[in-house]
């Protein structure tokens, strides 16, 4: 009878306590619960650093193409602008006054040249508020030269209504893309792509710590009489990832909840939210559990071999780092394919098993990528999963017994040719 299932039942009631698992599923859910309300908190957070008022001191130097004029005709249309003509004050004293008062800054035309003196340069949300008000000014002040009006120069700077239209090489109909939509898409990618990183190298390092600690107390020596070694390492491998199913099933479960309530307008109202909600589309978040499933297993399998290799626990992150590397560049390479997710360079690192699980999941919510690319990445990954297993079970099953000094590279390709 196999003991896997006891094993599993082992590794996964000694990990589901503690406080890094618990600490991590919490987060992963206020994640999805941040990512229904990221509309309104986006929309709100833009408006609170925009400045309310903007109070500004002047001093014109007395040029012939002066803006003070427009200055002073913009900040009687404009509400919440306040212009002081200063022009006669010494800079030092108009710049006195700005400090004693709190105002926004002092502002100082020569001719073209206008400079912003500000006691906070680092502002730049009010400084390039400041800017769009003298430009402004400017473009009322070459109207009246010019002997336009304002309507007319206006209409010079109007932004042409372009709007993008995908439609597929074996389609005559197109979809009109949304913008608004395709940002939070991006937004929605990121996080559950930062979450796939993550859990595969907490999960990865778990594998091959436990690995590592067993051997290091001789645990490993009383298992191995009594148990397969590939069993072993199915046992844990299984168990952790049976950690990773139910962290992942809270978080979908999460997901679908607040998808949910955040499309019948309950929550909003619920909560007094008048801005739209976001709604994470259920296929999103079951994509991404299988790429982080098919990631995990083939990972997994690869780190339990590298904890078999090392004596102490100590020794582990100099091991797994390698390891890491290939998450960490499978990370930046989706990232990069948030730019074309249809480049040639996202659709080969979107096949190949060390960075698929990320680049792959990017690029099916970004984009459309066609059903035999996916359907090829999903066969890649089992096909790498198994491998990498077989692999990894002949690395593990000598490994388990080697202590001292840590074996190099050529002893570990001899311990696969043997």
């Amino acid at each position: 009878m196999s003991v896997i299932p006891v094993l599993v039942k082992r590794e996964f009631t000694c990990r589901v306590k503690g406080t890094a698992y618990i600490l991590t599923t919490v987060v992963g859910v206020l994640v999805f619960v941040g990512l229904t309300f990221l509309p309104p908190i986006m929309e709100r957070l833009s408006n609170s650093f925009t400045p309310d008022t903007i109070d500004l001191v002047v001093v014109d130097h007395g040029s012939e193409s002066s803006l003070l004029p427009s200055l002073l005709e913009l900040s009687r249309e404009r509400e919440g602008l306040t212009i002081r003509d200063a022009s006669g004050l010494d800079e030092r004293d108009a710049y006195r006054q700005v400090l004693d008062e709190g105002l926004s800054g002092l502002l100082l035309i020569d001719g073209p040249l206008c400079t912003l003196v500000t006691p906070d340069s680092k502002n730049v949300i009010l400084n390039d508020e400041i800017r769009n008000v003298v430009n402004q000014a400017a473009t009322m002040w070459r109207a009246a030269e010019l002997g336009l009006t304002q309507e007319e120069m206006q209409s010079l700077f109007n932004a042409v209504d372009f709007r993008i239209r995908e439609v597929a090489p074996e389609r005559e109909d197109g979809t009109e893309v949304d913008g608004a939509a395709q940002t939070q898409a991006m937004v929605l990618a990121y996080f559950l792509l930062f979450m796939i990183y993550t859990a595969l190298i907490m999960y990865g390092n778990m594998v091959a710590s436990g690995v590592a600690e067993e051997k290091s107390s001789r645990i490993m020596e009383v298992m191995v009489s009594t148990v397969k070694p590939l069993e072993l390492m199915f046992g844990k491998i299984i168990g952790v990832g049976a950690l990773g199913l139910l962290q992942y099933a809270i978080w979908i479960s999460t997901g679908i909840i607040m998808a949910a309530m955040g499309k019948t307008g309950f929550l909003g109202g619920l909560l007094g939210v008048t801005e739209p909600l976001g709604s994470i589309p259920l296929e999103s978040i079951l994509w991404f559990g299988l790429y982080f499933v098919l990631g995990y297993f083939f990972y997994a399998s690869i780190f339990a071999a590298a904890g078999a290799l090392v004596s102490r626990v100590e020794e582990v992150s100099q091991v797994v780092s390698l390891l890491m590397m290939f998450i960490i560049v499978g990370f930046f390479a989706a990232y990069i394919s948030f730019l074309n997710p249809n480049s040639s360079f996202a659709v080969i690192a979107s096949l190949i098993p060390f960075t698929a699980p990320m680049v792959m999941f990017a690029r099916i919510v970004l984009a459309n990528p066609p059903i035999i690319e996916v359907l090829a990445s999903v066969v890649i990954m089992l096909l790498s999963i198994i491998v990498g297993t077989w692999i990894s079970s002949k690395i593990y099953r000598i490994g388990i017994l080697l202590y001292g000094k840590r074996p190099s590279i050529r002893q570990v390709v001899q311990l696969l040719k043997g």
